[in-house]
């Protein structure tokens, strides 16, 4: 865990969230001046207060939104005041980077058109979306300049911290029934003489591997269609008991078939919502809280303990950061002349 970055989101830092709106001619609501007079309209804070309203937010009063943009206005005065800039590359570096993380968290490629609606579904626009990316990173920027120090030792929770939180939550880390297992697979078609044709090909094969006249590895890389697994002995991983997505595409009689096997066991023919299976279970796993020396997932080397400690030390980076951007705009609020016009 690197305990020198501090990243700051916008769905993290409310404080600095819709930063650098778009000034409209309306009535002002309130002028900011720390290296320049700026004016915070009455049309901007009607946005910002909807804003709110949209997200479901309860108990904001429209003084509340204008204290957020006043707090925005001069926290980026303050930036721009001590030097911290940010260039086209870097936005556009920014961006290919949200892509990425984007793509990542979908588990496929996301275009760039895919992307771009997003990002207009979210902020209106492209460029509204690269403007929020901009001040971001100032923000990241200027929070690091001016409390770097303070926020690179931030200290890691205690065992007894950790044996606490785990104590009070133990519910968060039970692990559903799981089984490892491997297939041959012959996926359905539209062709129902085909499909029949397919599921006595695999009974066959079967019965050859229960008699042993073939193993299980041989078949699938002589009978299998799935090719993400045949060169791999047939491995698809883990099913786990409340794999709802696992059950929509497979069907549940399936999944609960393939459940109730031993380490060991190989079926004969199962039959899926998409496809006819010969599955070969390694390791079956019961439904169990997990200890703290425990892996948090099948398919992960991370243990309970180790992501106990992760998530208390984020909560400490996070109370940090709040802390430090408070700071900073207490005393940046203290050097700028600021008027409130605004009645309620």
């Amino acid at each position: 865990m690197k305990k020198n970055i501090i990243l700051v989101s916008l769905l993290l830092v409310m404080v600095l969230s819709g930063l650098g709106a778009a000034s409209m001619i309306s009535s002002p609501a309130a002028t900011v001046n720390l290296i320049r007079n700026h004016m915070i309209s009455q049309a901007e804070l009607d946005e910002e207060y909807n804003r709110y309203a949209s997200m479901g937010a309860t108990g904001v009063t429209e003084m509340d939104a204008l204290d957020t943009l006043i707090n925005n206005e001069v926290f980026l005065q303050g930036a721009e005041r001590d030097g911290i800039t940010v260039s086209d590359r870097q936005i556009d570096q920014l961006y290919a980077q949200a892509k990425a993380n984007a793509a990542a968290q979908a588990g496929r490629a996301v275009s760039d058109e895919e992307f771009a609606a997003e990002a207009e579904r979210q902020f209106g626009s492209v460029d509204a979306y690269r403007q929020a990316l901009k001040e971001q990173y100032i923000v990241n920027q200027y929070v690091m300049l001016k409390k770097g120090a303070e926020l690179q030792n931030i200290p890691m929770p205690t065992d007894s911290e950790v044996a606490s939180f785990y104590r009070q939550n133990q519910q968060m880390f039970f692990q559903s029934e799981n089984v490892k297992l491997a297939h041959i697979y012959i996926p359905k078609t539209d062709n129902a003489s085909e499909n029949e044709a397919n599921k006595e090909l695999l009974s066959s094969v079967a019965a050859d591997i229960h008699s042993g006249k073939i193993t299980f590895e041989k078949a699938v890389s002589e009978y299998s269609q799935d090719e993400g697994s045949k060169n791999i002995g047939g491995d698809i991983g883990w099913l786990t008991a409340d794999n709802n997505v696992a059950r929509q595409g497979w069907g549940n009689a399936f999944c609960d078939q393939v459940l109730s096997m031993g380490p060991g066991d190989i079926s004969d023919v199962l039959e899926s919502n998409t496809g006819y299976h010969i599955v070969k279970v390694s390791v079956h796993n019961p439904g169990r809280i997990l200890s703290l020396s425990d892996t948090v997932s099948p398919e992960d080397t991370m243990t309970v303990r180790e992501y106990i400690t992760q998530l208390l030390y984020m909560r400490n980076q996070q109370v940090a950061l709040n802390t430090a951007i408070q700071e900073i705009l207490t005393e940046l609020r203290a050097e700028a002349q600021i008027r409130i016009l605004y009645e309620e």
